[in-house]
């Protein structure tokens, strides 16, 4: 597809709570809701979108004027019929996959464990080694050592920060001799509160080291490690990617966000921001080099048919993930089919298709071969 031609409107919407992880329920389980997904599709003709939508909804007797997700868990084929639709136009799809405990344990690596310290700690080394430990503690950190980061997250202070360190550490010294991952986590966890305590623990700059930055909600309250702030602003670098830095023609419709709009809004301005400044975040698939903006405005789905495409796509990629991984479901072969279908999107060298926050092993159990 040349650039000439390529999609200008994107219509993004989720599935999965988007709350902020820190609310993660007693057992981190976050309320039986563990995936969250961001669909974007992209067009240059909303209007025939529009037409098939409505198509689908009389070939598939939906009887609800507005096409959602959760309304049509029976009804895969039609997600299957949208899919080939936009293999058929060339239409440009992008998904972010991110199960949400895994996310925590990539801010623990990230932040407690080895908070950065320079230009080395973004080298494709360093990504490797810090996801290698986020996938260990995702894998088998107990509930406790989550739970201890994520109250300090809940509730900045010395005290809370200090016993997330204690309790990774206590669990740490229970792993076998010759653990290599345990051993270099543990060797870092040390060095880390070290510092931290060196700093002056009860100073604010040495508490935000040792968390990830938060975002403050429409009251002023922090919001902790929100999936779909990181899911956003991967799909706006991505986008920048397809359309090859040329931004100015570019309008993002995302669903309604009551309570993230302001969020989202300022995370695209900052990733614009730190583009100009000439930091732009290095990114596997993604284009954080903007030069160009493109424009950012919220809708109605039941106004808007391609949000409506974009939340049955996101629901439905949401709960065939949370089956397969958290529920063991051998899934059906229409519901199989159909995510395949999804899965031939993928086109790194474009940034489309879909990107999976997991850890690699859940991506296998999928049945997809790690990029």
């Amino acid at each position: 597809m040349s650039p000439s031609t390529q999609a200008s409107t994107f219509y993004l919407d989720e599935s999965g709570n988007s709350g902020d992880l820190t609310r993660s329920g007693r057992d981190m389980d976050f309320g039986g809701q563990e995936i969250f997904v961001l669909a974007s599709i992209g067009t240059d003709d909303p209007d025939a979108l529009a037409r098939e939508l409505e198509h689908l909804r009389h070939h598939h007797r939906v009887q609800a004027a507005e096409l959602k997700s959760s309304a049509l868990k029976n009804k895969p084929a039609l997600v299957g019929d949208l899919l080939a639709f936009l293999r058929l136009r060339n239409l440009p799809l992008l998904l972010e996959v991110i199960d949400k405990r895994f996310m925590i344990t990539a801010n623990m690596i990230n932040n407690l464990v080895l908070p950065a310290v320079g230009a080395c700690d973004v080298t494709p080394e360093a990504q490797w080694f810090r996801n290698e430990l986020a996938e260990y503690l995702h894998a088998l950190a107990s509930p406790s050592v989550i739970a201890a980061y994520v109250a300090a997250c809940d509730t900045p202070s010395a005290a809370n920060i200090v016993r997330a360190f204690d309790t990774l550490l206590d669990w740490l010294d229970e792993r076998k001799a010759g653990d290599e991952r345990a051993e270099a986590m543990r060797f870092f966890a040390r060095d880390s509160l070290s510092d931290f305590m060196t700093a002056g623990p009860e100073t604010e700059a040495a508490q935000r080291r040792c968390l990830p930055p938060p975002d403050l909600g429409k009251k002023g309250q922090s919001i902790w490690m929100l999936p779909n702030l990181t899911s956003f602003t991967n799909v706006y670098a991505r986008i920048n990617r397809y359309r090859r830095r040329r931004l100015a023609d570019v309008i993002i419709l995302h669903d309604e966000q009551a309570h993230f709009d302001e969020i989202l809004a300022d995370a695209k301005a900052l990733a614009e921001r730190l583009a100009a400044e000439g930091a732009a975040m290095p990114a596997r698939f993604a284009d954080y080099h903007f030069v160009e903006q493109a424009t950012l405005r919220f809708a109605s789905s039941g106004d808007t048919s391609g949000i409506q495409a974009a939340d049955i796509i996101a629901g439905f990629l949401m709960r065939y993930v949370k089956s397969v991984l958290h529920g063991a479901v051998t899934p059906d072969p229409v519901v199989q089919d159909v995510f395949d279908a999804l899965i031939d999107f993928t086109d790194p060298a474009q940034g489309l298709g879909v990107n999976f926050v997991l850890a690699s092993h859940d991506v296998v159990k999928l049945g997809v071969r790690p990029l």
